[in-house]
């Protein structure tokens, strides 16, 4: 988790070799995405999206066969 003076934060989950960032500015978005390109070969396969039914709430990316 990263917060910056102005208030904003960006969160950030890793599992194996997935990473999943949120948070409320753009730029850190940017910023860090640039800053782990430069460090590691890697693609940004969009934004998720986030679905809820009856057994509870799940993401899916897009470009991922398993949604």
């Amino acid at each position: 988790m990263k917060l910056s003076e102005g208030g904003n934060i960006l969160i950030i989950s890793l599992y194996v070799d997935d990473l999943i960032f949120t948070g409320n500015d753009e730029n850190m978005f940017e910023e860090f995405k640039k800053s782990m390109k430069k460090e590691f070969n890697m693609s940004d396969l969009g934004k998720m999206h986030y679905f809820q039914n009856e057994k509870g709430i799940y993401i899916c990316k897009k470009k991922c066969k398993i949604c």
